[in-house]
């Protein structure tokens, strides 16, 4: 009995740690990569459209 306790606690806190890991680490990191994608969009679409001006 007191193995499984043991072992559903270690199982807890892997879990509450991967959580931590999660809001600390890879959330910001998505959003920076979100936030630069939208940057690199904006910067493309202003390129495109200098590029196909009928005029110089």
């Amino acid at each position: 009995m007191r193995r499984r306790s043991n072992r559903a606690l270690r199982r807890g806190a892997v879990l509450v740690e991967y959580a931590l890991l999660l809001t600390a680490f890879a959330i910001p990191a998505m959003m920076g990569i979100v936030a630069g994608g939208v940057a690199m969009a904006k910067d493309y679409q202003e390129a495109r459209s200098q590029l196909l001006r009928p005029l110089p």
